[in-house]
């Protein structure tokens, strides 16, 4: 009876690896984590009986192999072919680890390789390491698949996760060490099985429990992604309205200007009338300001927020262009420096922001200044946020400047109390 709840819980065990290992390779078909656990018991636990019944090492290698193939396909978004190659290399992973296993606990403790049957104690605590250390290589074969899959994946951030597993099949070693070479009594027995198991049993729950807050975490970017992503496309048609709208005056104020001309008599007063409004007409001219499209379309975009705003936005872009910048990390810097200072510059008196962008020397300045009323709050020149400070000069400071840092660039502030304006500096040496 003890030893079949034994074989059941080894089943769980199994379960708990599958579904860690398919879940962070595939999507999942069902929305809820509870019921893809729940069809796991379902599928994992009736089958620990034919290994009780059976007792034969291939029949438990090809049920579990069977049982893993319906798990991922009921479970996961995974072709059929994929279900079968990656529950073979799991049967082959299980009956490996489990030998090797064995072989060295048999090793260190000085046992015949089938004398952990002989005490449930040490069966159940040997077992239960053995599957210890397959969830563990089961893991890291599921980042090195995913790893592959998607070179943005960052192995490293999980590595430290592993510490907790393997000191746990040390400290069972300890245990069992303890239990074959000094007199203790039963009750020891059984407070270090139940103690070896619980142990167990919390290394894989910090994995699930892991492994679901990174997805969550992923979630959360895409979401934030897509919400970047609408507000670009909202900037998009607001920059487009706006053009549209300056076009239509254009238009407008075109037909005046050939009415205009038309009823002049001498070439002199076409002349003068033209350099007057030509000024006028290249005001308007807002889109081409560098050779980057991406400094052209952010400088375009706060142009129209500005004027929105009623905020005096005066840029100079002058011999430089950060080409060399990805877009995107353009895009993020950009609009993190510029969002505050509107934020600032619109709740304050003056309402201004500078915005210039010079070569010098082999480096390329970007200044922004913007009129600030109120002192940002900082901590030894790092910037704190707080919601109730109307510079807002905190929000976003660190992603500044992680990618300004990833661009060979420095970065440098300064609070002028005299005139109220909030100074920012960063120098990008290029490679």
């Amino acid at each position: 009876m003890l030893q079949s709840l034994v074989m059941i819980i080894v089943y769980i065990f199994g379960m708990l690896t599958s579904f860690c290992f398919f879940s962070r390779i595939y999507e999942k078909k069902l929305k809820s984590n509870l019921l893809i656990l729940l069809i796991g018991l379902l599928l994992f636990v009736p089958s620990s009986f034919i290994f009780n019944i059976f007792e034969k090492e291939i029949i438990n290698l090809t049920v579990f192999f069977l049982i893993n193939v319906a798990y991922a396909l009921i479970c996961f978004d995974i072709s059929f072919k994929n279900a079968m190659i990656l529950s073979i290399i799991l049967d082959a992973l299980m009956f490996s680890t489990e030998i090797i296993t064995v072989f060295l606990f048999s090793l260190i403790l000085h046992l015949p390789t089938n004398g952990y049957k002989n005490d449930i104690h040490i069966f159940i605590i040997s077992v239960s390491a053995c599957k210890l250390a397959y969830f563990i290589l089961a893991q890291l074969l599921s980042l090195i698949i995913v790893r592959i899959g998607h070179k943005n994946n960052n192995i490293k951030q999980f590595l430290p996760l592993f510490i907790f597993p393997v000191l746990t099949i040390a400290s069972c070693a300890v245990f069992l060490f303890t239990a074959l070479n000094t007199e203790v009594s039963t009750s020891y027995k059984i407070a270090t099985t139940v103690i070896s198991v619980l142990y167990i049993f919390a290394s894989i729950f910090i994995f699930i429990y892991y492994q679901l807050i990174a997805n969550k975490e992923k979630k959360i970017n895409e979401l934030e992604s897509e919400k970047r992503l609408y507000n670009l496309n909202q900037t998009y048609l607001e920059i487009l309205q706006h053009q549209n709208n300056e076009l239509q005056m254009m238009f407008h104020d075109t037909k005046h200007h050939y009415m205009a001309l038309s009823n002049f008599e001498n070439i002199e007063d076409v002349k003068n009338y033209i350099s007057k409004i030509y000024p006028e007409l290249e005001e308007k001219n807002i889109i081409k300001i560098s050779n980057n499209k991406m400094l052209d379309l952010i400088i375009s975009k706060y142009i129209v927020v500005c004027k929105n705003n009623n905020i005096k936005f005066v840029y100079e872009v002058k011999t430089a262009d950060l080409a060399y910048i990805d877009d995107s990390e353009l895009s993020v810097i950009l609009n993190n420096i510029l969002d505050n200072a509107v934020e600032a510059a619109k709740s304050s008196e003056e309402k201004l922001i500078e915005f210039s962008l010079r070569h010098i020397n082999n480096m390329d300045l970007l200044s922004v200044v913007n009129s600030c009323d109120i002192p940002p709050k900082h901590n030894n020149q790092q910037l704190i946020t707080t919601k109730f400070n109307t510079s807002n000069h905190g929000f976003g400071t660190k992603i500044i400047q992680k990618y300004t840092k990833k661009n060979n660039g420095k970065y440098e502030w300064f609070y002028d109390g005299d005139e109220h304006r909030f100074h920012l500096t960063i120098v990008f040496q290029k490679v």
